[in-house]
């Protein structure tokens, strides 16, 4: 049966072509989409609910989706930008591992790249297929680090902080 507790796991972001598929973002891993799960769209507060009818795979945290009562682009486009939520049994093996984060946990944390303190995460932009921490820096300034799974190295969550491996010039290129 349907438990009433919902977990945010990703976003619709964008629709794929004109026959209703959609891309959706899963950045954090705690879920991955199957034909014949139910999903949930925040739409005005209130979890709505949809079933997936089919899954393909677009790239490590994206999907495109084909959901039932979504058959084209419009109905597509009505979905974009909305939070997808499912059921909290269907993460809670992921969840029990405790090594998978939020990006809503992650705000707060010391960011460091190469052994140096780039800056405070404090916020997250997810409005894309990449999604970046809003970092703060030592001297007021706001950067942009891409929020990729790849790039992080260590997460102590004790201390709150995040070890990096970004790329050369990436922290000046926001300057």
């Amino acid at each position: 049966m349907m438990n009433n507790d919902k977990i945010e796991v990703g976003v619709f972001t964008k629709p794929h072509g004109i026959k209703g598929e959609i891309t959706a973002l899963f950045p954090n891993g705690l879920y991955e989409p199957a034909a014949g799960d139910f999903i949930f769209a925040d739409i005005d507060g209130l979890p709505v609910p949809f079933r997936i009818l089919g899954v393909r795979t677009k790239g490590a945290e994206s999907f495109l989706l084909t959901i039932k009562g979504i058959s084209d682009e419009p109905a597509a486009t009505s979905l974009a930008g909305k939070a997808i939520l499912v059921d909290e049994d269907l993460v809670a093996d992921i969840e029990d591992d405790g090594e998978g984060f939020y990006l809503d946990d992650l705000i707060g944390f010391e960011l460091q790249a190469d052994g140096a303190t780039i800056g405070t995460i404090d916020d997250f932009d997810d409005s894309t297929d990449n999604a970046l921490f809003i970092v703060r820096t030592p001297a007021g300034d706001t950067i942009l680090v891409p929020a990729s799974g790849e790039l992080i190295e260590a997460v102590d969550t004790d201390a709150k902080i995040i070890a990096m491996d970004l790329p050369e010039g990436l922290t000046s290129l926001n300057a």
